[in-house]
């Protein structure tokens, strides 16, 4: 009997990790996804019987919720951030770890990429999906394509159709 079993846990934990800065425009995406999921989780709209999901806000500092991952041991493990991917504002996409390093992700302590291979032992999955931002000024607003993108991500998210999101250098029309 796996420990799943024995403890009644649900058959996946999802962790959703927003990252960003609010008072810099479309930074906020992260925190904002994560805030959304978290009201939802508290009207009791984000639980699923195949998942349950858990939403924090981390603003530009991930690697201080590593002790939250550890304890939680998700399956899979997904930040949210905003990334210059050189595509519209609000296209979303996932992007795969070898080619983090070439894109402009919002401001963080520490290299998203390092994050995420310090978390690697953590999760069963980790994966990062990227916003395209219009701008990322202070003092700046979300601009319309942007919020509009992680309201439906948000959707995406607790509907389980995270696989749905194409991978940066895929064709964004499939299906």
């Amino acid at each position: 009997m796996t420990d799943r079993a024995k403890t009644n846990l649900p058959r996946s934990t999802l962790l959703v990790l927003g990252i960003g800065n609010v008072l810099k425009g479309d930074d906020g995406v992260g925190p904002y996804v994560a805030g959304l999921l978290a009201e939802s989780l508290e009207s009791g709209g984000a639980h699923r019987k195949e998942h349950l999901l858990h939403a924090i806000d981390c603003g530009t500092v991930p690697e201080n919720y590593t002790g939250v991952v550890r304890r939680l041991r998700p399956d899979h493990l997904v930040l949210v951030d905003a990334a210059e991917m050189g595509l519209d504002a609000g296209e979303v996409r996932v992007v795969p770890v070898e080619i983090m390093g070439a894109l402009g992700l919002s401001t963080h302590s520490m290299p998203l990429s390092m994050f995420m291979s310090y978390v690697a032992d953590l999760a069963r999955r980790v994966t990062l999906v990227g916003v395209q931002p219009h701008t990322m000024h202070l003092g700046c607003k979300m601009c319309e394509a942007v919020r509009v993108a992680g309201e439906e991500l948000v959707r995406m998210l607790r509907d389980g159709e995270l696989g749905q999101i194409p991978s940066l250098g895929e064709d964004a029309t499939r299906q």
